[in-house]
């Protein structure tokens, strides 16, 4: 049985917000394309960055910047046996098309990849009406997540407008890590062109480089990849076949079995009766 549950919003390709609610302590690695807003509504999320750790208690918010390689694990609720934490994601294109309605001194750039933000009014309305969308698993469409990006900013900006600074900044492209992108994003269904973007690069130097990398194509690398997984998610937490394909990135459970069985010459069901 899994130890945690995930619910999403999304706009077309991209997952905007994430709900985690948790029965343990595991370890979430996690390389984000778009920088974080991190609310905890129960519980303590811890924040591990290189040898740096931070706490977001109940109720407190925090920032954590986009292509961070960070470890989150947390801290369950004594009474209540969980914890349950949302992100919300401040992607680069819906920053850049609403900045330019709040004016932002020039600053000198800046290392930092977590921040505090103090807890406000606005900041709270604005998460208790993410949470509706998020518990509910709609999604929203652009012009939503334009008007739920501009509050966000202007939330931390109430909060502390050094904070809000650092956006100009965060919202520029930056050229990183193929294999690490790759590494913690493979389970989304997010466009290559998307991905190439996000990474800093073109669509053709993204499949080239790409190619280098790991000696194939990116369609075949990521199908490998959820495959693996899944079985993975099979044979140690002994989950279903028609449970897994979801958690693996497949929309369709028959394309999942015909696929697993040309992986591994066998089929998803044959696999999880013979463990």
């Amino acid at each position: 049985m899994k130890d945690y549950t995930m619910k999403y919003i999304q706009s077309g390709d991209l997952i905007i917000a994430v709900s985690c609610e948790a029965t343990s302590n595991k370890i979430t690695e996690v390389y984000s394309p778009s920088t974080l807003l991190l609310y905890t509504q129960i519980g303590t999320l811890h924040v591990q960055i290189g040898d740096k750790k931070f706490d977001i208690r109940k109720g407190q918010f925090a920032l954590l910047r986009k292509y961070t390689e960070a470890k989150l694990y947390k801290t369950l609720d004594e009474e209540m046996g969980f914890a349950k934490t949302y992100g919300f994601g401040l992607t680069n294109d819906f920053i850049e098309r609403v900045i330019h309605e709040i004016a932002l001194p020039k600053i000198k750039s800046t290392t930092e990849a977590f921040f505090d933000v103090p807890n406000t009014q606005k900041l709270n309305s604005l998460m208790l009406s993410l949470i509706e969308y998020i518990d509910n698993g709609e999604e929203i469409d652009i012009d939503t997540i334009e008007s739920k990006t501009l509050e966000a900013l202007r939330a931390i900006a109430e909060a502390n407008t050094d904070l809000l600074k650092i956006f100009k900044e965060f919202s520029n492209n930056e050229r990183v890590s193929i294999e690490k992108i790759m590494k913690h994003n493979f389970l989304y269904n997010i466009p290559l062109e998307t991905i190439a973007k996000q990474s800093g690069r073109s669509l053709s130097t993204f499949h080239r480089e790409f190619k280098t990398i790991f000696n194939e194509t990116p369609h075949r690398w990521i199908m490998k990849q959820r495959l693996y997984h899944a079985r993975n998610l099979m044979k140690v937490e002994r989950m279903k076949p028609s449970n897994v394909y979801l958690e693996s990135g497949f929309e369709d459970l028959a394309h999942f079995s015909k696929s697993f069985k040309k992986q591994f010459n066998i089929t998803p069901s044959e696999f999880y009766n013979s463990l």
